[in-house]
């Protein structure tokens, strides 16, 4: 069998060569084996290296001068010590006097081996062949004829007409050097495509990014930073280090955020970092961002929130569903939405927490004002600020004449839905922190305070109190921000409403529930969805553009499918209050007992559906966890 592995080993005898392939094709790998010498084993290696080959397997005295420069795509195949001993042993049979040869590279302990066996061992240490022809010679003329080493040691003391007991890499050795040379293959392998991956980002990034060391050597750079710069060459960044910062970074190892700068009549925002390159190296990493071409992405998504209206284009009658969960939700949105309490919304990816978000605001009594979305993710802080606080005429170079309101003044009498809140940085948190807190902004570059009225709404797929604890997230901005928590559930856990998503895209493909057989709704609901509702939809509308004219079929569910994993996957830990709101219902029997229906289904997809171990984690018996399951399907 033909391996995907491109491997080659080095030897230093056909005999070697053949013990070595023997073994190799008895594993079921085919790998080429070059037969060297010392004095070509540099060039034969670099030889191999240049036509592909991802990993050499090495024997022989030379192994340590390839190592030396090929150092990570060599794997030693080892001499083992015991078997050695066996060698000598059984030359003593013939004599008590024994020749070993080995390569000046190679240490073995002469004395303890002549101590154990009770016999004279005469060391032969070499470098290359004709020093151990020219050696083995002498000592054949002083009468010793007995001799153990290598394949090249065989061929010599052969002629001679003398005994040799050969040193030959042994079954166990070979096979741990291949799987080392398969693991060494894998691992180059994923280098490579990290670096590919990282070489990609930094070409289609919209910033310059320039990387220097020590010596202020260019490590690495993109062309959107010579284009920023303008020059043609690398080698021509040097003069830029200084007003780019990176000589700051590097002698004090501090990093300087959002500095503007003038280079070459054009207006840059510059954020340097100091950069550790390897375990002993550092160097320093700058971004640069051209300030007008920044302008221009805040004017696309302004035109972008004029265009969507500033409205609510869902209600809670948008929010499909007939789970438990939902059912709460849609009633504790109808509880918050009369309120100016701030709320976040909690949830994975593609849960729906923007279509919570407009339900609220179409409910309160805001819902003529505005309604204004923005995503903190997808803005650099520079960005972020001006948007979010907007800007006087002026402020920067190239600034709108006027200058322009930012999206709170916008939504002002309205409502504020920041998407991904967790993502943002400590300067706008703080920011941001002053203006909930005294309703009033100030424009980048102004000096008036402006008053505001804005309900403050937020999401994120991650746990706020989280990044509270992890330091990335201030605590007072967090207690502002987390009035109410709404949590919204990720499909796993309300696999019943499924049909009701599928519903509607059945009736726009002209098909009925039959397009989703038995074994289809059974697939639908094995699998974790880990992309919820948006995966969902998704998946249907493929499935039911490729059935076509075909009431249904399992094939092209499959072909749709095929790519995900029908494992559960392990879902992100819930919010901090996983309790029901006491106002959902003034039982406290129900709360419980819905609490611990939701737990006992959360640490079931934990398990992978494995009830035993569900059970085990649970702190209850077999018997238990099969009698709450069988009470949920009843009810």
């Amino acid at each position: 069998m033909i391996q995907d592995y491109k491997l080659a080993a080095l030897v230093h005898s056909q005999l070697v060569a053949d013990v070595v392939h023997n073994e190799i094709l008895r594993l079921g790998w085919d790998i080429h084996i070059e037969v060297t010498s010392y004095e070509t084993a540099l060039q034969d290696a670099a030889s191999l290296l240049e036509q592909g080959y991802e990993a050499l397997l090495c024997h022989g005295g030379f192994r340590e001068e390839l190592f030396a420069r090929f150092g990570p795509c060599i794997v030693f195949i080892e001499r083992s010590d015991i078997d050695l001993i066996k060698s000598l042993a059984e030359a003593r049979k013939i004599s008590t006097t024994v020749a070993l040869t080995a390569h000046v590279n190679e240490t073995r302990d002469i004395e303890f081996m002549e101590q154990l066996l009770d016999m004279s061992i005469i060391p032969v240490r070499y470098t290359l062949k004709d020093d151990l022809a020219r050696k083995i010679q002498e000592l054949f003329a002083q009468g010793v004829q007995v001799f153990v080493g290598g394949g090249g040691t065989g061929r010599i003391v052969s002629r001679l007409g003398g005994s040799v007991f050969l040193d030959l890499p042994q079954r166990a050795n070979i096979r741990n050097a291949l799987n080392r040379a398969i693991i060494l293959a894998e691992n180059i392998r994923m280098e490579r495509a990290y670096r590919s991956n990282i070489q990609a980002i930094m070409h289609y990034s919209k910033e310059g990014m320039i990387c220097i060391n020590t010596e202020y050597e260019v490590v690495f750079h993109n062309d959107q930073a010579l284009n920023i710069l303008r020059v043609a060459t690398p080698n021509r960044l040097a003069p830029f280090f200084r007003p780019l910062y990176l000589e700051e970074v590097l002698r004090e190892q501090t990093p300087h955020i959002d500095k503007l700068v003038t280079i070459n009549e054009r207006q840059l925002l510059i954020n340097a970092f100091p950069l550790q390159l390897s375990s002993t190296a550092t160097g320093a990493l700058c971004f640069i961002h051209d300030v007008r071409s920044l302008q221009r992405i805040s004017r696309k998504i302004s035109a972008d929130l004029q265009a969507r209206g500033l409205v609510a284009n869902y209600t809670c009658r948008d929010i499909v569903g007939n789970a438990p969960a939902i059912v709460r939700l849609k009633k504790n949105i109808q509880r918050y939405a009369h309120t100016d309490i701030p709320v976040f919304i909690y949830g994975e990816t593609g849960t729906g927490k923007e279509l919570v978000a407009h339900s609220l605001h179409a409910a309160s009594s805001r819902s003529q004002q505005p309604f204004v979305v923005v995503n903190c993710a997808a803005l650099p802080d520079p960005l972020l600020e001006s948007e979010l606080f907007g800007y006087e005429e002026g402020a920067f170079t190239g600034a709108k004449r006027g200058g322009k309101q930012g999206l709170f003044e916008l939504a002002n009498g309205g409502t504020l839905f920041l998407d991904e809140i967790g993502d943002i940085s400590h300067a706008v948190q703080l920011r941001l922190l002053r203006v909930l807190d005294a309703r009033e902004v100030m424009h980048v570059g102004g000096d008036r305070f402006i008053p505001i009225n804005v309900r403050v709404l937020c999401a994120s797929n991650k746990q706020l109190l989280h990044l509270v604890r992890k330091g990335t997230f201030r605590m007072d901005l967090y207690f502002r921000l987390t009035g109410v928590c709404l949590e919204v559930p990720p499909l796993r856990n309300r696999l019943e409403d499924i049909a009701l998503f599928a519903a509607p895209l059945l009736r726009r493909y002209g098909k009925d529930k039959k397009a989703l057989g038995p074994e289809i709704q059974k697939r639908l609901k094995a699998y974790n969805w880990p992309g919820n509702v948006r995966e969902l939809m998704a998946v249907l509308e493929s499935y039911l553009v490729l059935l076509g004219d075909q009431a249904t079929s399992l094939a092209c569910f499959e072909e749709v499918f095929r790519h995900r994993d029908v494992l559960p996957l392990t879902p992100p830990p819930l919010p901090a209050a996983t309790m029901p709101d006491a106002g959902d219902d003034h039982n406290l029997g129900r709360q419980t007992t819905d609490f611990r229906r939701r737990k006992v289904m959360e640490e079931l997809a934990l398990n992978l559906g494995d009830r035993r171990k569900t059970a085990a984690a649970l702190g209850i018996s077999y018997s238990s966890l099969r009698r709450i399951l069988e009470n949920m399907k009843e009810d």
